[in-house]
C-alpha cells in the first residue's frame, strides 16, 4: 500500500476506536508535513534513485530494492527522487548485479531499521558499493539511513520523508 493508506488507516482506526477527531487531525497534519515536503523539493532536480533495504553485508549480493509501487516507493517520490525501479509493479524486489549496472542510479539510499549507521561502519559499506561502477558511486551519493520510520508506515512518516529528501540533496 502507499501514502494514503497510511493516513486512511489511521483514520479508520480512529473511527473504530471511537477516536474520530484525533485520527483526523492526525492524518491531517501528516497530510500537510508530506506536502510541505513536497513544496520544497518541488523545481529541484529529481535524481534517479536507488532504495536499498536489504543486501549482504560488505558486498552488493543479494540486494533488496523498492519497486514502483508502495509506501517506500511514494516516499522516494514526495522527498523528490525518482525512483530507477518505477516500472516494476512490485514492492520490493531482488536486483541482480547487472540491473543494477543497466539502471544506473545517481544516488543510492539504503534503509536499515533499527540499525545505526556508525561513521566506521558507514565507510566499510561504503567500500562495497565502490565495486560497482555506477553514477551514485562515482559521484559520491551512496547513502545510508537507520531510523524506524523509515521502514514502518505510520505516524513519523512524514519525518522518513524529511530524511530521505535529505539524501537526496
Amino acid at each position: 500500500a502507499g501514502l494514503a493508506d497510511i493516513t486512511g488507516t489511521i483514520r479508520a482506526l480512529g473511527v473504530q476506536e471511537g477516536r474520530a477527531a484525533q485520527a483526523e487531525a492526525l492524518a491531517t497534519q501528516i497530510e500537510r508535513e508530506l506536502d510541505a515536503v513536497k513544496q520544497s523539493v518541488a523545481g529541484q532536480p529529481r535524481p534517479r534513485t536507488l532504495l536499498v533495504f536489504g543486501r549482504e553485508e560488505g558486498s552488493i549480493r543479494g540486494l533488496y530494492v523498492s519497486g514502483g509501487v508502495g509506501f517506500l516507493h511514494d516516499m522516494l517520490e514526495v522527498a523528490g527522487g525518482t525512483n530507477v525501479m518505477a516500472d516494476v509493479k512490485r514492492e520490493g524486489l531482488q536486483l541482480p548485479l547487472e540491473q543494477l549496472l543497466a539502471r544506473a542510479p545517481d544516488v543510492v539510499i539504503e534503509l536499515r531499521a533499527s540499525e545505526r549507521w556508525s561513521p566506521e561502519r558507514q565507510v566499510r559499506e561504503a567500500g562495497a558499493w565502490r565495486s560497482v561502477s555506477i553514477p551514485a558511486v562515482r559521484a559520491n551519493r551512496v547513502r545510508f539511513l537507520g531510523e524506524d520510520s523509515l521502514t514502518i508506515p505510520g505516524p513519523r512518516v512524514a519525518a522518513a520523508v524529511r530524511l530521505i529528501a535529505g539524501a537526496l540533496r
